[in-house]
């Protein structure tokens, strides 16, 4: 703002660094000095602002009637007349895009307290904002307080006067810089919430319990009206988790369809309106906009409103972090379920070997025997499961192959020294083989080979 703008403007409001180039819209309050919210008159307390300046109470036709004088008016050309607070008003709803609701001091009050949150700013034509409230003492609705005389826009400006479009072009900024930070509390609000769910999803057990709370996450952390997840299933793109009106979507073909063209596309797309849309397969003739998102190659993520035109930028950014975080949730479950067959199988066969045998697991509180077999219980005395594996196993050898088997991910042998239930010592080679999941080698199994020469001894 120029040092003359500044002479005659505070403005009341948090700054931001961001402010839209977008148009302004929405509704602005104008407040005036009281009695004029009909016009100047009598109990007019500030007669030099609504008079243009002329402190003398010289009415506008007579002032008017002055600056007609070639040898009174300015050399640059005639001075502008001050403009009334309906004038001002008129002008800034001319040149802004916005509802303009005139008020004076003693009703703006009323009218803040009650309808505080649908402005997008205040303009005070007076010194102060004291007797407004707290919607513009506590910064939620941005003020600019014009403290000189407003003129229009041709014509000289005296030195205690600003116009009505530098007026305006402070209320366009003070109203950008408003939405700016409103925008941002509000992406910072819904990626608090988001963070939540994240954690939630990442801990679901289920692939439904997964879904439920990305269905939740959506239409609860971020707004949107409804919600759908499709999964593959076969060749069908297959509902699996919902918060749409009734009827329920049916399954479709992994090609039909926006969802089908989401998938195929492997990246997210708005649509404007599903109803005029050539793919779209409709079930709901009372919806329009909708946000389509793949989940990797396991679906599709897709939200929806009644309204034409409903999403943005902003909204795609939220869903595709949202997707991002039901697909990774998904390959851990899917993860998780493969190492678990696997598991199964190793168990199967390790339990049936006539040599003995035990599982171990990494814990957060050590190295632990998660199972032995009957062969196991046969030779050395008894299972021994659940038992960290410093209290199970005797010797210091056998806990250093595990752990080596643990730490490399590498199968490793080597001999080592028992007792047994009946009889003296004997010696064996242990073979410790390690099950590498993804992100780490959690367990590994044990087996013990008989080290005699006419024994099985262990491959090699």
């Amino acid at each position: 703002m120029t040092d003359h703008l500044a002479e005659h403007f505070t403005t009341v409001s948090n700054k931001s660094e961001h402010v839209s180039e977008e148009s302004v819209g929405g509704r602005v309050l104008v407040v005036a000095p009281a009695g004029s919210e009909h016009g100047s008159g009598p109990d007019d307390r500030d007669g030099s602002f609504v008079r243009g300046g002329d402190a003398s109470g010289t009415d506008r036709e007579e002032r008017a009637g002055e600056t007609d004088d070639p040898e009174t008016a300015d050399s640059d050309g005639p001075a502008s007349r001050g403009c009334s607070p309906q004038e001002v008003a008129a002008g800034l709803s001319d040149r802004l895009p916005v509802e303009v609701v005139f008020r004076d001091e003693r009703t703006a009050p009323e009218y803040l307290d009650e309808l505080g949150p649908t402005l997008d700013g205040v303009v005070v034509l007076g010194s102060e904002t004291g007797p407004l409230g707290s919607p513009v003492d506590d910064g939620s609705v941005p003020a600019v307080v014009c403290e000189g005389p407003i003129v229009e826009d041709s014509g000289a400006v005296s030195a205690d006067a600003v116009t009505v479009g530098e007026v305006t072009a402070e209320v366009r900024a003070v109203v950008r810089e408003g939405r700016a930070r409103s925008d941002l509390r509000d992406q910072n609000a819904r990626l608090t919430a988001l963070n939540r769910y994240a954690r939630d999803i990442a801990g679901c057990e289920t692939v439904d319990a997964v879904l439920d709370r990305t269905v939740e996450a959506a239409t609860d952390a971020l707004a949107f009206d409804f919600c759908v997840i499709l999964l593959v299933d076969g060749g069908q793109l297959v509902p699996r988790a919902s918060a749409l009106p009734e009827p329920e979507l049916s399954p479709i073909d992994v090609t039909d369809g926006i969802a089908g063209r989401t998938l195929a596309a492997g990246a997210s797309e708005i649509v404007e309106d599903i109803q005029s849309d050539p793919d779209a397969v409709v079930e709901h003739d009372d919806l329009h906009a909708v946000l389509s998102v793949p989940i990797g190659s396991e679906g599709v993520l897709q939200v929806a409103s009644y309204d034409r035109d409903a999403f943005d930028e902003r909204d795609r950014e939220f869903a595709e972090i949202l997707s991002g975080y039901t697909r990774e949730a998904l390959a851990r479950l899917e993860r998780e379920a493969g190492l678990r067959v696997e598991r199964d199988r190793l168990h199967g066969f390790y339990t049936g070997l006539p040599v003995p045998a035990l599982c171990v697991e990494r814990r957060d509180d050590g190295i632990a025997v998660t199972s032995t077999n009957a062969a196991y219980g046969s030779a050395f005395g008894g299972s021994q499961e659940s038992r960290l594996l410093r209290d199970a196993v005797p010797t210091d050898g056998e806990r250093e192959l595990y752990e080596a088997a643990l730490r490399t991910g590498s199968v490793v042998r080597g001999p080592i020294t028992r007792s047994v239930a009946d009889g003296p010592d004997e010696r064996y080679v242990l073979v410790a083989v390690p099950v590498s999941p993804p992100g780490g080698s959690d367990y590994a199994f044990g087996v013990y080979y008989d080290s005699e020469p006419d024994g099985d001894g262990p491959p090699q």
